[in-house]
């Protein structure tokens, strides 16, 4: 989702007549988009903006900015923080940055984290994106969930949904400019559903009359699906207490959507996940995984896993590990904990100390490294099909691509092109990648 709002702060600034610096010490401006899920993202962003002060005081005129969930966090105390920052944009204030750099002629400093919610149906411009043959397309914004470890919630509000027109549009404009796959972004894409305002609609006392257009996730992928062109749909992502049946269905009747579901588990100890107020249990989760498989074959499944969670014991630390065993995902992020300030996690104790958390963090990365290996080797012989996404830039001489279960495949260069699908027999692998040769 920040790399999306990467792509659109970019294509808002070219469309301006901005271009991008290859230096730190050629450009004007310099912005940092970031993210505040984990401790770590945050330490990086404010060593990386505090190594800035010199520059700024060789070059007094260039503008450094702080964007997104970290400017809607921490707000004002980043200008005490860091005196040299000149900019605060938060995650519903982007579509405002064109025209807060051009207020930094006259004012000193900006700061703009008042909106609570995006303007759903903003044209989003899609100039500048890192692929060619892919893209994002964020279909709702914020959460309602409130896990007690996240500060999503907090940092980009409530659900708010864009409006299904608006999304078809943005997707056809894609395929229009080669765009062969999208992925559907939301922090829980299965909680998606239309909420329009009708500003003819007559005020009452509460505010502004509402008229509501709900469509479904599933219903919006049956739209998304019917679009000449496009040969892909993935989505991301979903929370295992709001994915259906009817959703695993959908995978398996749409033509274009993926064998791929990205399920966060969290922990697979039902202590921990009451702790987490994940609303489920490692029971409800394995039943989910069992009924998609049966109706979804061979679909891949990834995961989030977060360790050393407060009060985490051995128990609650096997339960995981056999779980992950039990599932055999395809692949997982795996996280140490890290105390997030507002939350509910907050106000417990953080008492796994980090040596265990690392030692934890360790053995889940090494089991997921082996079973993947194990899922990768299995493959070895069979053809499978794959976007052609890049070029290889550890070795310009490879295409690098997807198959529609999100395993990454390595191949030689032919007269295809960015964006064909080709089929792919796979003559080898390592942990993590897929090698072969085009038929």
């Amino acid at each position: 989702m920040n790399a999306h709002d990467s792509e659109i702060i970019s294509g808002m600034l070219t469309g301006k007549g901005y271009r991008i610096s290859d230096t730190l010490e050629g450009a004007d401006i310099i912005l940092f988009n970031t993210c505040s899920v984990r401790a770590h993202a945050e330490a990086r962003v404010w060593g990386k903006v505090g190594e800035l002060k010199k520059i700024k005081n060789e070059k007094l005129k260039i503008k450094i900015g702080i964007l997104g969930c970290m400017a809607q966090t921490y707000k004002e105390k980043i200008f005490e923080r860091l005196p040299h920052v000149d900019l605060v944009c938060g995650t519903a204030n982007i579509y405002e940055i064109p025209k807060l750099l051009g207020s930094l002629k006259t004012r000193e400093k900006v700061l703009a984290v008042d909106n609570n919610q995006r303007d759903t149906e903003k044209k989003i411009d899609i100039s500048e994106r890192e692929n060619k043959a892919k893209a994002f397309v964020s279909i709702m914004e914020g959460c309602n969930n409130y896990c007690s470890y996240c500060i999503v919630p907090f940092a980009r509000g409530p659900e708010v949904s864009r409006p299904v027109s608006i999304i078809i549009d943005e997707i056809k404009r894609l395929v229009d400019d080669g765009v062969k796959e999208v992925m559907l972004l939301g922090q829980n894409v299965n909680s998606y559903g239309v909420e329009i305002k009708n500003p003819r609609l007559p005020r009452q006392s509460g505010g502004q009359e509402k008229s509501k257009i709900k469509i479904g996730f599933v219903k919006l992928l049956e739209k998304i699906n019917k679009i000449k062109g496009l040969e892909r749909i993935r989505f991301m992502t979903s929370h295992p207490k709001d994915a259906s049946l009817e959703l695993f269905t959908a995978m398996r009747d749409l033509e274009k959507v993926c064998e791929h579901l990205h399920l966060p588990v969290q922990s697979g100890s039902n202590r921990i996940l009451k702790l987490m107020n994940r609303i489920y249990t490692r029971d409800d989760y394995l039943r989910k995984i069992d009924s998609l498989r049966k109706i979804v074959k061979d679909c891949a499944v990834t995961t989030d896993i977060i360790v050393g969670f407060p009060s985490e014991n051995e128990k609650d630390f096997n339960d995981t590990v056999k779980l992950m065993r039990e599932v055999g995902f395809e692949n997982a992020f795996i996280f140490k904990y890290s105390t997030r300030k507002g939350t509910k996690a907050a106000l417990l104790k953080d008492d796994t100390e980090d040596k265990i958390k690392q030692q934890r963090n360790q053995i889940l990365l090494k089991l997921q490294e082996d079973i993947s290996r194990k899922k990768n080797e299995a493959l070895i012989g069979k053809t499978l099909e794959v976007l052609i996404e890049d070029v290889n830039k550890k070795n310009k001489a490879e295409f690098i691509g997807h198959t529609g279960q999100a395993r990454l495949v390595v191949f030689e260069k032919d007269d295809k092109s960015l964006g064909d699908i080709v089929n792919i027999k796979i003559t080898s692998c390592t942990g993590h990648t897929l090698k072969g040769e085009i038929e």
